[in-house]
């Protein structure tokens, strides 16, 4: 059990430590802990998802809450909480310091101008990855495309490109939807 919550801790102390661009970001490590230590199924992994990007407050922080406290209760939730956000504050700390002194460097700005794009990757793959896990393999495995699913995707994206609006909002919508979905289904 000791093993366990010191597992937990380093790894969200190493998604801390190296993800960048947000909590979506941290996708990848947590589809990652998902397979390494089947703490919490990917089909789980989706629904945390859901949840910390209507949650308030940052998404990679209620993931890391969400996810510790499914493996560890609420310990697991302090400590993968913790561990998570633990490197930024003695990076950001240090960082603030020379970034004043530096924010000229062309070493710097190379740096800065390499991680963007590196991050839209990250978001990229995981964005593909749950398209594959939610639609096609959910497909696959009942042997029917849920197309009322397909075409809320589909729409959420294209209003997200023309409206430019805050994606929570149709975050929201999804949820609602869902739900509506759902209550619907049981008639």
């Amino acid at each position: 059990m000791l093993n366990t919550y010191f597992l937990l801790f380093f790894e969200f102390f190493k998604i801390g430590l190296f993800t960048f661009g947000g909590g979506y970001a941290s996708l990848p490590f947590l589809y990652h802990i998902c397979d390494i230590y089947n703490w919490f199924s990917h089909q789980e992994l989706t629904q945390l998802i859901a949840i910390s990007g209507i949650t308030p407050g940052p998404i990679g922080l209620n993931m890391a809450t969400f996810a510790g406290f499914q493996t560890l209760g609420i310990k697991g939730a302090f400590i993968s909480s913790f561990a998570l956000i633990l490197p930024m504050m003695i990076i950001t700390s240090q960082v603030f310091r020379l970034y004043k002194k530096f924010s000229e460097n062309q070493y710097v700005k190379s740096v800065l101008y390499v991680l963007r794009p590196t991050s839209c990757a990250l978001i990229l793959s995981v964005g593909a990855k749950l398209f594959y896990n939610l639609v096609l393999l959910n497909a696959l495995s009942l042997k029917t495309l849920d197309l009322k699913a397909l075409f809320l995707v589909v729409l959420l994206f294209a209003l997200t490109f023309k409206l430019k609006r805050d994606p929570i909002i149709y975050m929201a919508i999804a949820g609602f939807v869902g739900i509506l979905f759902q209550f619907v289904n049981k008639f």
